[in-house]
């Protein structure tokens, strides 16, 4: 997702700055993703199956119910610790997967948190910390904080995963480096970009080193490098490293579409960082189509692309037509991850940018302040986008008109 207003001192009349997309395939731990009622986001994991045994012997089929995912799992970690006990590593296993599934179900994170945190604290007691199924646990907590905006709490986790993998696994081992490119993201989010600028780079040698420069490991490394850089305002590398990128995508034997299409989408938010608008504006209205059409109009990818898109617009005076591209962007960051999700925060901060560019300052204020306050609550009072923000939402109350 897009987030202006970032690591420099601006005024309301700078234009806005677009983010780039995410890395594809950038880890291999699950995440936990949107919010989904269990009809909608699991098949019925299992039926249950009522037969009547007829006078012949012959089983009849009569009813069949079936069983969604969180029960179904519910059930399997029951049998498991009625067989085997709590500490047996087969029932801490089941557990961590009940909480997965947990994890995905509307209004049941809380419950997915604690019986992560659960597992992991006897895992570490029956395994050790530095074990590799306590690891793993550990990595499902993160992501989850991760993606419900506990930010300061999910680098904390990720970074114990890394490190502990580093000396258990290897510094060149792909869990290891998962867990190196998840802290990374964390660390973006949290406005400390050099830092995760210097431990994607580090990644992307060391996936350079063992599997070449063609790898798809390599080449998603390459892409979350360019999204760091970009984001560190080191633009003229990332489109460099952009462009290198790109030819070395068209030209596999077979071809990663999805890699293709989120390296031009990105080298299409650093080519609105350089002034280069007309450029940008071609390349983000091809990758947008192609992503509404391919993965619908609410899909992150769509929604990251309209919002840079929305900053070609803006930069070009065109605040008729970034408005409502916006608005669509926010609400469906609303519906998907709450109100006061960071992600949601950062949508309704580059909204409130350009309304207030546009003239529309009343209700700029009005978001800018939700903004300030679920800031405070996510990064703390101290943190420096907490003090813009603050100064940004004064200025438009001293210049209302």
């Amino acid at each position: 997702m897009a987030r202006w207003w970032r690591d420099r001192s601006r005024t309301p009349d700078d234009p806005p700055d677009p983010d780039p997309g995410r890395e594809p395939g950038r880890a291999t731990e699950p995440d936990p993703g949107p919010e989904a009622d269990p009809e909608s986001e699991f098949a019925p994991a299992a039926e249950l199956v009522a037969t009547l045994t007829g006078p012949d012997g012959t089983e009849n089929e009569v009813a069949r119910v079936p069983v969604p995912a969180d029960q179904h799992f519910g059930l399997i970690a029951n049998a498991k610790l009625q067989r085997l006990g709590p500490d047996h590593p087969e029932t801490l296993a089941a557990f961590r997967d009940y909480a997965r599934v947990l994890g995905r179900v509307k209004g049941r994170r809380e419950e997915a948190r604690e019986r992560l945190t659960e597992v992991v604290r006897a895992q570490a007691r029956v395994l050790g910390y530095a074990h590799a199924d306590t690891l793993t646990t550990a990595a499902d907590l993160a992501a989850l904080l991760q993606t419900t905006g506990e930010l300061g709490a999910a680098e904390e986790v990720w970074r114990s995963v890394w490190t502990n993998r580093a000396e258990l696994l290897g510094r060149d081992h792909p869990d290891t480096l998962a867990g190196a490119v998840r802290l990374a993201e964390v660390l973006e989010d949290l406005r400390r970009v050099p830092e995760a600028t210097a431990l994607r780079r580090d990644v992307l040698e060391r996936r350079r080193h063992t599997f070449g420069p063609d790898h798809p490991d390599t080449l998603s490394a390459a892409n979350g490098h360019a999204i760091s850089l970009i984001k560190a305002g080191r633009w003229q590398e990332a489109e460099r490293e952009l462009r290198e990128l790109i030819v070395r995508l068209e030209r596999q034997s077979e071809r990663d579409e999805e890699a293709l299409l989120t390296a031009r989408g990105n080298l299409g938010a650093a080519l609105v960082r350089l002034g280069r608008l007309e450029e940008a504006q071609a390349v983000l209205r091809t990758v947008l189509a192609e992503y509404e059409h391919a993965r619908g109009r609410d899909h992150q990818d769509a929604l990251m692309v309209r919002n840079n898109l929305a900053a070609v617009l803006h930069a070009m005076g065109r605040y008729a037509e970034a408005v409502p591209l916006l608005r669509e962007v926010e609400a469906s960051k609303v519906r998907q991850c709450g109100d006061t999700h960071p992600d949601t925060l950062h949508a309704r901060d580059n909204l409130a940018n350009v309304l207030t560019d546009a003239g529309q300052r009343q209700e700029a204020a009005q978001l800018l302040q939700s903004c300030l306050d679920g800031y405070r609550r996510v990064f703390g009072p101290g943190h420096p986008l907490v003090r813009k923000t603050a100064e940004r939402l004064d200025w438009i109350r001293d210049n209302p008109a």
